[in-house]
């Protein structure tokens, strides 16, 4: 029992110990990072924090762990620069991926159809990895009651699955995802 208890002191105690310092080393660290996070969010952009896509989704978990890396750190600067480095990468990127196709597929993940006028692609779906279960949660989440209806089912690049349902004729496919074999 004093082993745990000793263990469980060192876990929850922080490294020089607690003092006033430390509170407000954290609490400091906390606003000028806040501070920070709003005018990169302002200066780059919104979709630098947004998880448009997979490549946006890393972004994220890489910001938020340089975040709280500065925070609980002894130098807020060294985080603070690589979130301000990071924040122009991923606009650096996204600007050259919104003006070239080939770029574009190089970073991110292509929509890919799972369902194409109401029959499923199962080659297509084990080789993205979506379980015949998870398509049709997805497609009750959407109100989707029988699968003959479903025009197409896409899963987008950012890891949802859009659903077009609906007489075919009355579509559009202008918005449909390219072929990619």
């Amino acid at each position: 029992m004093n082993t745990l208890m000793t263990v469980l002191h060192t876990l929850l105690t922080p490294q020089d110990g607690w003092s006033a310092e430390f509170f407000l080393r954290v609490a400091l660290s906390v606003l000028l990072l806040f501070a920070l996070v709003i005018f990169i969010a302002r200066a780059f952009g919104s979709r630098t924090f947004a998880s448009f896509t997979s490549f946006d989704f890393l972004i994220n978990v890489t910001a938020g762990s340089l975040v709280a890396s500065a925070i609980m750190g002894k130098n807020l600067i060294g985080g603070a620069l690589a979130l301000l480095c990071l924040a122009g990468l991923q606009w650096l990127i996204s600007f050259f991926s919104a003006r070239f196709r080939p770029w574009h597929d190089l970073v991110d993940n292509p929509p890919v159809v799972l369902i194409e006028h109401g029959q499923y692609q199962h080659r297509v779906m084990r080789r993205v990895r979506v379980s015949m279960q998870s398509l049709e949660q997805q497609l009750r989440n959407q109100g989707v009651t029988e699968v003959e209806k479903v025009q197409f089912a896409i899963l987008e690049s950012g890891g949802t699955i859009s659903v077009i349902s609906g007489d075919a004729s009355q579509r559009s496919v202008g918005t449909l995802p390219r072929r990619t074999g």
